[in-house]
């Protein structure tokens, strides 16, 4: 009797590679989803960088209309 006439060692040996696929998905699958998390980040720091800029730039308007007030108020008054 020779080991592949064996049923449990051919069971044995199709579980091995199956589990061998699987571990094989496996890292495929968590390659991509790291990828995915990656172009994620960098999209969230795109748009939080491009708030910040729009925030700024409000900012900025909202002291410039202060200024004109101020330099209204000190004219008038």
């Amino acid at each position: 009797m020779t080991e592949s006439s064996d049923p449990l060692a051919v069971q044995l040996a199709r579980l091995e590679e199956r589990m061998k696929t699987m571990q094989a998905e496996y890292k495929t699958d968590i390659a991509r989803l790291a990828e995915d998390a990656a172009k994620r980040d960098a999209e969230a720091a795109k748009r939080d960088a491009e708030a910040a800029k729009r925030e700024t730039r409000l900012i900025l308007a909202m002291a410039g209309f202060i200024a004109v007030a101020v330099a209204i108020l000190s004219f008038t008054g």
